[in-house]
Order: structure tokens, then sequence, then C-alpha cells
């Protein structure tokens, strides 16, 4: 989990630093900015994104590993994979390989060695082909609970406006 922390910590400074925004005047770098600030903010990464941020690369920093990616390429699957993780309790592999740009199969071996290495708490159903996530609550789950907490105070304000 530390170097997890460390990379955090690392993308709130970059994050932080004013120079960031100037990346976009600089040619070649154009993406960057947009790059830092989804992973910062745990969006999800666009397939066209990652290839004008690679695009900017030197050639060793593409070089392909030996599951089929490159370094750039399994990071930003992981990092979408977390972002994943942040809207839902549970996802389909069929579903999450599109949501990555990969294919099932694909998705699901990231998943399990993220899951092997600690970096992602979940289970996998091999059989259902299902991603469930474990931990933190989902985000949209919160936002459905926050809207119904909302909803039901302002009809018992209305209610008591009425006078019922």
């Amino acid at each position: 989990m530390y170097p997890l922390m460390l990379s955090f910590n690392s993308f709130h400074q970059v994050f932080k630093d004013e120079r960031l925004s100037e990346l976009n005047v600089i040619p070649g770098f154009e993406a960057h900015e947009a790059v830092l600030t989804e992973m910062y903010m745990n969006q999800i990464l666009k397939k066209n994104e990652l290839i004008k941020f690679e695009n900017s690369l030197a050639e060793h920093q593409k070089a392909i590993r030996g599951d089929g990616l490159t370094i750039v390429e399994r990071a930003v699957i992981e990092h979408n994979v977390l972002a994943v993780g942040k809207l839902y309790q549970n996802i389909y592999f069929s579903e999450l390989g599109q949501v990555l740009g990969v294919h099932a199969h694909k998705a699901e071996k990231v998943v399990a060695g993220m899951i092997v290495d600690g970096q992602l708490k979940g289970s996998i159903d091999q059989v259902d082909g299902l991603l469930t996530f474990d931990g933190e609550e989902c985000a949209l789950l919160s936002w459905d609970e926050a809207i119904t907490g909302t909803c039901t105070q302002l009809n018992r304000v209305a209610d008591l406006v009425r006078g019922d």
C-alpha cells in the first residue's frame, strides 16, 4: 500500500504545481496536463488520450512488455480498473474489457495480477466472468444515498410547510 500512497502524493504535488498548465503550449506535451489531471482525479482515461500521450514518449519508453502491453498502457489499464472500482460494486469482464479497450480475458489477467499484488481489493467469479470490488463503497451508491437523503429531507420540509 505504501507505493500507492507515494504515487498519490507524487500526483498531488504535480497536480498542484502551477507549471502543469504550461505543458499545453509545449509542442508534443499537449496531452500531458489532461492525462495527469484525469489520473489524479481518478477518472477513466480514454484510448485517444493515451495515444496522444504515448506519441510524446521516447522509443525506449514505449517498450512492449511480456504481456503485450507497454508500461504506459499497463499503468493506464490498472488506473482505469481502480477508477471503475470507484463507480461500480461489480462489473462483468466483458464490460470491463470494453471500458479498458482490451479483450475480457486480458482485463481478467490484469485484475488478477492487481489482486495478487495487493493493488486492488476484490474477487473474481470466473464462472460468471464477474469482478466484485471490495472495500470502499462505490461513488454512485454514495451519490444515490445522498440524493435520497436530500429528497427525504425536502419532503419533510414540504410536509411541515403544508401543515401535514
